[in-house]
């Protein structure tokens, strides 16, 4: 099928070999959006995948709520904890005791969150795959808080000591505290102790968990529920239920629903901690920031747009005498406008089809090599991407627009153009460069 005439001139102009200036700076102007739409590529993937990784780490130490009783102690855990098991969307239920402490081993010391869990339900739960990639091996040192014994430390020629309760401690606080599987900590809690005194009790290390976020991993320990309620003199009672739901980005809706179910006769029983409120700084700050650099780094493609509209200022003024012939020879003001808003839009496909393959280039590399970084600053062990196909979109159509808005001044001007005065500033131009 025959292309129209338009698009053969648009591409015939975008090869202009009178002047090479012409082509330099088509090119030039192809590279600046490729730059932007590569860089804006790279950008929104990096922090996609920060909030990823940050979800992903901060719901599999955390829960995805967190069940309070408002005007009481949790008494009745297990009555609630089977309630809620039973509704639609919830998928693991666990209690807990809360709080803070001071862990001190002989060489080190550290100050942390403590959190009693039931080791049979948690074996079930997310905090599984931190300790080990086997369910097995997990379960069994989620046991060892129980009875303090260590399969890690199985096999070595050290005495034991006395029976403790054992504790499971994170990678990171493993070296703070300098210890190891089958060491003692002690846990000091300035809270409950007799005449204002702090209390103190000795947990034996069954384990350490990994979940690549030094503020997890160095910050917080795990004990057996019942060791918990004991040193805490809370008996029966506990703090609160973690659940964990099936879907995490609902689970707001879907924990109220649930918990307006337990005790309709009163419906301020039971106080809701969602993740996605109580952790809204985070993620607000991640969004406010990708945002704000997605806007600096477009300024890119603004200024390529700019580009667009030099070049096709110095392309019409090159070619007025061969658009005042085709005005002539009866071509409408609209077969000119296009035939420039094609040579721009041009630009913009190349630019956008080069800047998303090149940006997609760096994401690989970036995502197979890896860019290692500080947890103790970006709380992140390696460099996250995750590339979203719906903001490459966003980004190619945005970039199209602006070349397509940048050709609109030039090519009106081009359209607006009488053949005469084409043809009698050509001969202007011509005897002055012969005189």
């Amino acid at each position: 099928m025959q292309r129209p005439y338009e698009v053969l001139v648009a591409l015939r102009y975008m090869q202009s070999r009178r002047k090479a200036g012409i082509s330099l700076t088509s090119f030039l102007t192809v590279v600046a959006f490729m730059l932007g739409v590569a860089a804006l590529t790279v950008v929104t993937s990096v922090w996609n995948g920060f909030e990823a990784e940050f979800l992903d780490k901060l719901l599999g130490i955390n829960a995805h709520s967190i069940v309070l009783r408002r005007h009481d102690v949790f008494r009745d855990h297990k009555n609630v904890s089977e309630k809620l098991r039973a509704e639609p969307g919830v998928a693991h239920v666990a209690p807990f005791v809360y709080s803070e402490v001071i862990a001190q081993s002989a060489l080190g010391v550290q100050g942390l969150v403590i959190k009693g869990i039931d080791p049979e339900v948690s074996a079930g739960s997310p905090i599984a795959k931190y300790i080990s990639p086997d369910p097995k091996v997990a379960a069994q040192v989620l046991a060892g808080l129980k009875t303090g014994s260590s399969t890690q430390a199985i096999g070595r020629d050290e005495e034991r000591g006395p029976a403790l309760p054992g504790i499971l401690i994170g990678n990171d606080l493993k070296e703070v505290l300098h210890t190891k599987a089958g060491g003692v900590v002690s846990i000091i809690s300035p809270y409950g102790g007799r005449d204002g005194q702090a209390r103190t009790a000795e947990f034996r290390v069954v384990g350490t968990f990994h979940s690549g976020m030094y503020e997890f991993d160095s910050r917080m320990v795990f004990i057996d529920l019942e060791a918990a309620q004991r040193f805490f003199k809370m008996y029966e009672t506990v703090t609160g239920l973690e659940v964990w739901t099936d879907d995490p980005l609902a689970s707001y809706d879907t924990m109220r629903l649930a918990v307006s179910k337990l005790e309709p006769d009163d419906p301020l029983a039971f106080d809701v901690k969602d993740w996605s409120i109580t952790n809204r700084g985070i993620f607000g700050a991640v969004r406010s920031q990708k945002a704000l650099i997605s806007i600096v780094l477009f300024i890119i493609v603004v200024v390529a747009a700019f580009m667009i509209m030099a070049t096709l200022i110095l392309l019409i003024l090159e070619k007025r005498r061969e658009v005042a012939i085709l005005k002539a020879l009866g071509a409408t003001n609209r077969s000119i406008l296009q035939i420039f808003v094609l040579d721009g839009q041009i630009v913009g496909v190349v630019g956008c089809v080069v800047g998303v393959a090149v940006g997609l280039a760096i994401c690989a590399v970036l995502q197979q090599y890896g860019l290692k970084l500080d947890p103790r600053v970006y709380y992140l062990e390696h460099l996250p991407i995750v590339v979203n196909p719906l903001e490459l979109v966003a980004v190619c159509v945005g970039a199209m627009i602006l070349a397509s808005l940048a050709t609109l001044f030039p090519a009106l001007k081009a359209a607006r153009m009488k053949p005469v005065d084409g043809l009698t500033m050509r001969a202007k131009s011509m005897r002055a460069s012969e005189e």
